[in-house]
């Protein structure tokens, strides 16, 4: 079985197992940066999917709290309660 369709059935039994346990909708699926550029998904099954280096290969992360999850162009992506992310700036004037 190759990545992309291993991964997508992982993620299928991960949601709905999630669906079982938990109130809160999921709102970021996260990726190793290799397998997220190998695979090249910005978005599975509806939901966002951004790296987080911390993710370990051929792994994923459901996201449903609140807090910094993720990385969008080098930068962190910190989610609301209302599920919204937000993507901030490191400061630096571009030049």
């Amino acid at each position: 079985m190759d990545l992309e369709a291993e991964m997508l059935r992982r993620i299928r039994a991960a949601l709905t197992e999630h669906d079982r346990e938990c109130s809160r909708p999921i709102k970021v699926i996260l990726f190793n940066p290799g397998n997220h550029r190998l695979i090249g998904w910005d978005e599975v099954l509806g939901l966002p999917v951004l790296d987080d280096p911390s993710i370990e290969p051929k792994r994923f992360h459901l996201v449903c709290g609140t807090g910094q999850a993720g990385f969008l162009d080098g930068e962190p992506v910190i989610w609301d309660e209302s599920g919204c992310p937000w993507a901030f700036e490191d400061g630096r004037d571009a030049a």
